[in-house]
């Protein structure tokens, strides 16, 4: 389906719905994924279809945090699935980040990286890391970010499961260790870590997600019956936030329009 139509909002409201639990974990989850993707053009759809299929908060959740790592780097393959490695024992602010990524000794064509991720979601689960890492500083100072994405089995990557979230139990979370692990030039982003990468990808986060979610909760509205006026107000709101999701993220008017959709 193509971006300037409404065939999903069409989907929403005509595709039959699921009565009873049908994935039962992530890899499950995933294999339905992967059928679902080619389907749609655009990230947001696939969020919202992936929302409205789920039988439980987990999978929209999933299916919203896919979608907006596959709006930020649209080359990736949609088969893969990926996640994102920002958050160090310091938190997400990008001053924090000491994962570093450094030129490889005699290779002047291969870089190395090492450090730690403290809180990665669907880590576990995922084919391909994106990884935010550390240059060293700028010359005001600030922390020189670049992006690389790493095979998840890599050598030198080792990923450790985290305890369940309560509120998506079935999602797994991971720390990420890298340990020398050698990557070519090919691997890092091209451009500014953080104006490239972590700062669009929290807007892309949150639109693509309560998308979602919010498709989830109307898919158990209209198994419900609930009221044509709720279902409708629903439907407005999964229009603004599509709207949102397929202008830059960088905007200062998706920013506002996002916090009072929100």
């Amino acid at each position: 389906m193509t971006a300037t139509d409404l065939a999903v909002i069409e989907y929403l409201l005509q595709a039959p719905i699921a009565s009873s639990a049908r994935l039962a974990d992530f890899p499950e989850w995933k294999r339905a994924w992967k059928k679902m993707v080619p389907l749609w053009e655009t990230s947001v759809d696939r969020a919202l279809v992936g929302g409205f299929a789920a039988d439980r908060p987990a999978w929209a959740f999933a299916a919203g945090y896919q979608a907006a790592l596959q709006c930020l780097m649209p080359t990736l393959d949609n088969t893969r699935i990926a996640a994102i490695c920002i958050t160090e024992k310091g938190g997400p602010h990008p001053a924090r980040i000491e994962c570093r990524l450094t030129p490889d000794s005699g290779r002047g064509d291969r870089w190395r990286l090492d450090g730690r991720k403290e809180f990665v979601s669907g880590a576990e689960g995922a084919d391909i890391l994106l990884v935010a890492a550390t240059t060293g500083t700028t010359a005001d100072g600030r922390n020189a970010l670049r992006m690389v994405t790493i095979p998840a089995a890599r050598k030198g990557v080792t990923i450790t499961a985290l305890p369940s979230l309560g509120i998506v139990p079935e999602m797994p979370h991971g720390k990420v260790h890298f340990e020398a692990v050698s990557l070519p030039d090919e691997a890092l982003w091209p451009g500014d870590g953080y104006t490239g990468a972590i700062k669009p990808f929290r807007t892309m986060e949150d639109l693509h997600v309560t998308g979602a979610l919010l498709a989830w909760v109307f898919a158990v509205g209209r198994r419900s019956v609930w009221p044509a006026s709720v279902l409708e107000a629903m439907l407005s709101l999964m229009v603004s936030m599509r709207g949102l999701a397929l202008a830059s993220p960088l905007g200062p008017h998706v920013h506002l329009a996002l916090g009072g959709l929100l």
